[in-house]
């Protein structure tokens, strides 16, 4: 699971242009709904036509991928000993990694 963490950060830290910052904080500015400044580019899921959707959207992709390195790539990088977990809690983990992959991959970059 960790490898796939890694690879979505590196992924979205590639589509920006920005190593210096990762994971969590990566994801809170990416999908920040503030415009985007010269050096924090906003990756976008949706064109800002000003409505719910396109701030619900934005607002759960931030969500969603703080709860991925929070929940899962958290503790199995820094917890030693932890149990081998079942096949499908494993795949369910690496199918949240997929879609967070998948948005990142799909977004468009947003720049001043």
């Amino acid at each position: 699971m960790t490898a796939a963490a890694r690879k979505v950060n590196a992924e979205a830290q590639n589509k920006i242009g920005r190593r210096d910052v990762g994971e969590t904080k990566l994801f809170q500015r990416v999908f920040s709904l503030d415009a985007p400044k010269a050096d924090q580019p906003r990756l976008r899921l949706l064109e800002d036509d000003g409505s719910d959707t396109f701030r619900s959207v934005h607002r759960g992709a931030m969500a969603f991928a703080e709860g991925c390195y929070a929940a899962i790539r958290n503790p199995n990088s820094h917890e030693d000993g932890l149990p081998e977990l079942p096949e499908h809690e494993a795949l369910e983990q690496l199918a949240a990694f997929s879609l967070l992959a998948r948005w990142v991959h799909a977004a468009t970059v947003l720049t001043v």
